[in-house]
This record gives C-alpha cells, sequence and structure tokens, in this order.
C-alpha cells in the first residue's frame, strides 16, 4: 500500500484539494513518515523550498514518506513534537508537479528515484503540493553537501554511523524507546507511580535479535509482577519484529521522604540495544509535588526534562578516557 493510500484512502493521483482540508480538520502530528511543511507569509521562498528538499532526502535515507507542502502552520510542543491543523497555507508558484520533480533530482544526489507528486489547487488560485517519496535503494542521498534522516519525526543531520552503514549497503532495524506516566497513587508513606514502557521496531522488514532493555529509576523501588529491584532492572528478548512491540507496566515506589530529599523529582531512564541496533537511551525527569492521584490525563505536567531515544553516544558527552576512569573509580 503507498503512503498516500495509508493517510488519505486515495491514490495520490486521485487526491483533491478539499481532501486535504478534511484532513487538517482534526490536529495530526508528524510522525516518521509525515511531514509538514507550511507556508506562512514572512520569509523567502528559497529558505522555504530548501526545507522541503531537505525533508525529502530525509525521508529517501529513512522509510520513505508524504511532505505536505502548504500545510497549516505547524505546532511544537515542549518535547519538540510537531502538530498541524486547520487552514492550509497555499502559495502562489509557476511550478507544475514535473518541474518540482526535475528540481528535486537535479539538487538531491545521488538522483533520487521514486518520487511521486500531485500538485492540488485551492480555490483562491494558489496551490499546495503533496510529495509522496518511496525509500531509496541507491541511499545515502544528501542535499547541499549534508545528508538528512528522519528520526523521532524529526528530519537531523544523519549521524556518520547511519552514513557509514548506508555506504555499506547495511540494513538496520529502528528500535525506538518510549515511558509514560499513567497514574500516581499513595499509601501514606510512599507515592506509587504506575509507568508503561514501549519498544517498538519502526522498521517494516528488519527484525532485531537478542535486544536488551534496561529500567533505571530513582528514587525508589521498581515493582515488575512480584519481583522488588532496586531502581534497576534488565531483561532481553530474543526477537523483536515490527508490529509485536515489547511492552509492560511496571511501578516505581518512592518513600515520601525521599522524594523530598530529592526535591520531589523522579529520573526514569531507558535503555536498550539490539544485535542489529545501536544503544540508545529515553530519559525523563518528573517532578512529584503535590500531584492529582489517580489517572495521569497529560504527562506533560509532571515532565522537567524529556529526552527520547538519543544514541547513548550522544546523551553522554564524556570522553572515552573519561568512561574508562569513572568504571576503574567507581
Amino acid at each position: 500500500m503507498s503512503y498516500s493510500q495509508t493517510f488519505f484512502s486515495k491514490d495520490l493521483y486521485d487526491l483533491e484539494y478539499d481532501d486535504i482540508v478534511q484532513f487538517f480538520n482534526e490536529e495530526k502530528e508528524e510522525t516518521l513518515s509525515l511531514e509538514f511543511k507550511s507556508y506562512p507569509s514572512q520569509g523567502n521562498h528559497s529558505d522555504k523550498e530548501n526545507a522541503v528538499f531537505k525533508a525529502i532526502c530525509g525521508l529517501l535515507n529513512s522509510e520513505g514518506g508524504i511532505v505536505i507542502w502548504g500545510a497549516p502552520v505547524e505546532t511544537r510542543d515542549v518535547q519538540g513534537n510537531t502538530s498541524a491543523a486547520g487552514v492550509l497555507t497555499p502559495f502562489d508558484t509557476p511550478l507544475d508537479r514535473d518541474r518540482l520533480v526535475n528540481k528535486i533530482s537535479s539538487l538531491i544526489i545521488p538522483l533520487a528515484t521514486g518520487i511521486r507528486v500531485q500538485k492540488l489547487d485551492a480555490p483562491s488560485g494558489y496551490s499546495i503540493f503533496i510529495i509522496e517519496i518511496e525509500k531509496s535503494n541507491q541511499k545515502p542521498h544528501q542535499f547541499k553537501n549534508n545528508y538528512h534522516i528522519r528520526l523521532d519525526g524529526q528530519t537531523k543531520i544523519a549521524p556518520h554511523y547511519l552514513i557509514e552503514a548506508m555506504m555499506k549497503s547495511i540494513n538496520f532495524p529502528l528500535i525506538r524507546g518510549h515511558i509514560r506516566l499513567k497514574q500516581i497513587e499513595t499509601d501514606g508513606h510512599n507515592y506509587i507511580l504506575y509507568l508503561r514502557k514501549l519498544i517498538y521496531n519502526s522498521s517494516k522488514y528488519i527484525n532485531d535479535l537478542n535486544l536488551t532493555y534496561t529500567i533505571i529509576a530513582g528514587p525508589g523501588v521498581i515493582i515488575i509482577n512480584d519481583g522488588r529491584y532496586n531502581g534497576f532492572y534488565d531483561n532481553s528478548e530474543e526477537i523483536i519484529s515490527h508490529g509485536r512491540p515489547i511492552s509492560g507496566d511496571f511501578r516505581l515506589v518512592v518513600p515520601s521522604r525521599l522524594l523530598t530529599q530529592n526535591n520531589n523529582e523522579v529520573m526514569v531512564t531507558l535503555n536498550f540495544v539490539g544485535e542489529k541496533s545501536p544503544s540508545r537511551m529515553s530519559i525523563y525527569k518528573y517532578s512529584i509535588s503535590s500531584p492529582s492521584l489517580g489517572d495521569v490525563a497529560d504527562e506533560n505536567i509532571y515532565i522537567l526534562e524529556k529526552r527520547e531515544n538519543e544514541l547513548s553516544t550522544d546523551a553522554n558527552n564524556a570522553s572515552d578516557d573519561d568512561k574508562i576512569n569513572s568504571i576503574l573509580d567507581s
């Protein structure tokens, strides 16, 4: 199934302008395969066009997807998640779909194939573009001497290990890990945080093997099933395939006195690494000060820090010598 069918239930060339209007009647979030590029009145056309080409390059180097150029103006929450809803931002352009494809092909190297474009005209006479990108077999691609990739719903400069892997035609799964705060209770002496972990393989056709994951949390005791773990729990799975996530609930029991001593802050870290994928970590810092007990409708009200799916090497900026000395001196 094409990405256009997935998102709009229509082939790209069957789309009409009203289909995109209806699509944004409700708020939509960007994903690994869906990117929004609005066309606000401020700013110059060249910068806006370059942002679109970066997005296309990122999707070519990832799993492919859709770019909506002329989407509603995007908003970004404190965690960096991008969403859009409401009025589209069509613009005046001399480009038709063939000219845009030719321009993309001339600016992204090596030559990008598997790109389809649909130009949709608004009643005003202005237009938007829906650009569908297949995952490339000729990657890595670059735009203006930079390699881009789609990670965690954002287009970013690709890290070196990804470029090296693509150069060697090595395919590896993209594994993502998340934790969510679901509920807060108290027994009078302790606060009990109910949390859920999720580890997900975003690559459709590449399984990962021998996945190891670790939950580090404190202050407090981690409770999983009937086991109690003093701030540290690790486990493994033989295989993780697309569509079969590793998920599960756990509790963190935090004595009230320890919470007070720790400035009412709780830290939870999820580390994970597979045989085929690099080590990553997701880090969360919560402020548990006079919380509302019961189900947590919006965990953001408790979050002080949230960094998801960072490479472990990027999350810790210490040099190798510093890491070695830290281990030897501990």
